[in-house]
């Protein structure tokens, strides 16, 4: 399994004076205790019940009604294909972290976790498709590359600052709500006390910078990934959308160049990978499938050490942007071209791209069956293109679906989760954390028994997420739109 993960990070003696400080810093802006914690939320959930039953106006932006009545909102378009992809993505990730960080002797680095690694790894059927899950957030680069595209299109013809600002602003105030309550709760004395393992090992190496780097959206950019390391994604998310306009602009303008620009980009990120690997002696480990759980004592710099090479080819967005602009590619295409495809054509782009996907996944077992091949042409090759060839995959499959001819609408119940993933992201960690005390799956030996566990981790996540949502994202949500189209964003 993949586990870029949450590493346990237990303090030497000639890092304490700076642990002393961070841990200073941390707690001007964290509460003491689980009371001082809750009632800021306490209050926050208090305002939302009152916008809902309240008769001024001014408070119905937080009416828990008009957040409901969003969440069943359909939008009858053709790009409702996206929240199946959406949802599918979720899963594989929330199934890589419940055989991750959801089993004790991983955390714990016990020797019964290489038993389970190799049971995983070694089934025939399941093993590609649990080592590379990972290959979930490449599902989630091309959605976000995708919409990017088309949301900064619409607009295209505006002058380029104004318009930047916007784009950007908005797409702010899209994600930081809900992933500064999360951090708020998730790194104060209210997740230490419900949940202590998540708390230990996940927030304990925090401190102040740690916490400052998912509120500036840059903890992908931190040396160790130590402090709620899974919530890297956003800041690779946020500095992607920071750099789409210059190819958006340069493909709206000029095409050629724009699509040229854009595929010596991807073309280049995957000699970067390939240059890492093989500097770093990581070509065998495409699926960074290395353990990340310290042992006590163990100081940063050894974990520095532990993760060099893999954490700047997993997390730094010149490693992987190749996805990003694979769907800013496509998201071109689909505002700009009225194309449509036959059946016949469709349905053969369709699985045509479908086999590529199962081949690129499965194209990981030569890594498997051989662990120590170290740097072969092969391992570098893979290592090199497959997070992209995979996302390409992706964007013929969707491509395959939007230009066909027949309209097919998904089913509500997509809509609905697709609309709760965000949250489900921020979510399903904590969640995973509780199946520790599941006896199923401690003493799991198979990936069969894995995927018995999945359908209620997910539906634990999607509730939490639904709260969430109503509490949270969309009264927030409301309220920073009233904002922005107050000032003209």
């Amino acid at each position: 399994m993949e586990r870029l993960g949450e590493v346990r990070l237990y303090p030497s003696s000639s890092i304490l004076d700076t642990n002393m400080t961070a841990c200073l810093l941390t707690g001007a802006f964290l509460p003491d205790t689980v009371q001082m914690a809750a009632w800021p939320l306490l209050a926050w959930i208090s305002l939302v019940i009152f916008g809902s039953i309240s008769q001024y106006s001014i408070f119905t932006g937080l009416s828990l009604f008009r957040s409901v009545k969003e969440l069943r909102s359909e939008r009858s378009s053709k790009l409702d294909v996206l929240d199946i992809f959406r949802f599918i993505a979720i899963l594989w990730v929330m199934l890589n972290h419940t055989g991750s960080e959801g089993r004790i002797d991983i955390l714990e680095r016990l020797p019964s976790a290489d038993a389970f690694k190799s049971a995983m790894h070694d089934h025939p059927i399941f093993g590609a498709l649990m080592g590379n899950s990972a290959l979930g957030v490449e599902i989630f680069l091309v959605l976000s590359g995708l919409l990017a595209a088309r949301s900064w299109l619409r607009n295209a013809d505006q002058p380029f600052l104004n318009h930047w600002r916007s784009f950007i602003t908005r797409r702010l105030l899209r994600l930081a709500p809900s992933m500064f309550i999360f951090v708020y709760i998730a790194a104060g004395p209210i997740m230490e006390a419900l949940l202590p393992r998540y708390s230990s090992s996940m927030v304990s190496a925090c401190g102040f910078w740690g916490i400052l780097s998912h509120v500036t959206f840059t903890s992908n950019w931190q040396s160790t990934p130590t402090c709620m390391g899974y919530l890297w994604y956003l800041g690779l998310d946020m500095q992607l959308y920071m750099v789409a306009p210059i190819f958006l602009n340069l493909l709206h303008k000029s095409p050629k160049r724009g699509m040229i620009l854009t595929t010596v980009t991807i073309i280049a990120s995957m000699f970067i990978r390939a240059g890492y690997c093989t500097a770093y002696g990581t070509c065998n480990k495409s699926d960074v499938d290395i353990p990340f759980i310290s042992y006590p004592g163990q100081d940063a710099e050894t974990l520095k050490s532990i993760y060099a090479g893999l954490w700047d080819m997993y997390s730094r967005p010149y490693t992987k942007c190749g996805p990003f602009l694979i769907g800013l590619l496509l998201g071109y295409v689909t505002f700009s071209s009225q194309h449509i495809m036959s059946a016949a054509t469709s349905k053969a782009l369709f699985r045509g791209s479908l086999f590529v996907a199962i081949v690129t996944i499965y194209a990981i077992l030569p890594e498997y069956w051989n662990p120590d091949a170290g740097n072969t042409v092969y391992n570098t090759i893979y290592t090199a293109v497959f997070r992209s060839v995979f996302a390409l995959a992706i964007a013929g499959m969707i491509a395959a679906l939007y230009f066909r001819q027949e309209y097919r609408p998904t089913h509500p119940i997509f809509a609905i989760l697709a609309k709760l993933t965000y949250n489900a992201y921020l979510l399903h960690m904590p969640v995973v954390y509780i199946f520790n005390w599941l006896p199923f799956l401690q003493t799991a030996t198979s990936p069969i028994h894995l995927l018995l566990v999945l359908p209620f981790v997910a539906t634990l996540s999607f509730l939490a997420a639904l709260i969430f949502y109503l509490f949270v994202e969309a009264p927030i949500g409301h309220l920073t739109s009233q904002y922005a189209t107050r000032l003209g964003l």
